[in-house]
């Protein structure tokens, strides 16, 4: 890689590091996984810095993705090996109710709650990140929704 690309690189990390952890921590509730998934995502987008146009969206929706394979590999792992889950993030009971619901959301429901509220971003930014149709990512916000007023109600 070039000095100037090699720079450019490193700064894209610099200012994005910590976002793209805390991206990933959201979708997966891990901080381990999520800061390993955040340097898988950054080696992605290094291996492929001279062909990538925007290099800052290209990282999140590497991430993205990895954090929704890894999501569907665990969902699977604790079917088949019944593992115990890591404790609430935040020790605020009416926090950690509500966090403990969205875990057990479908991982494409979990999703585009975790992008929605807590990354802030737009039905179509989500919609292209998960590469579905801004239908269907108001749909499943929609029953997520449903699905967290249901498990708060009990």
């Amino acid at each position: 890689m070039q000095p100037g690309v090699r720079s450019s690189f490193d700064a894209l990390y610099r200012a994005s590091n910590a976002r793209m952890i805390r991206l990933a921590w959201l979708l997966v509730g891990s901080r381990a996984v999520a800061e390993e998934l955040a340097h898988d995502a950054f080696l992605v987008v290094y291996q492929r810095w001279d062909t990538i146009d925007n290099p800052g969206g290209y990282l999140r929706r590497t991430l993205v993705n990895l954090s929704m394979r890894w999501l569907r590999r665990s969902i699977h792992e604790r079917r088949l090996l019944a593992t115990i889950g890591e404790p609430p993030p935040t020790g605020d009971p009416v926090v950690d109710t509500m966090w403990d619901a969205i875990q057990r959301l479908r991982p494409e429901r979990r999703a585009v709650v975790v992008l929605r509220y807590w990354v802030d971003l737009p039905h179509d930014e989500i919609a292209e990140l998960l590469d579905c149709p801004v239908a269907t990512v108001r749909t499943r916000l929609h029953r997520a929704l449903n699905d967290l007023r249901k498990e708060v109600e009990r």
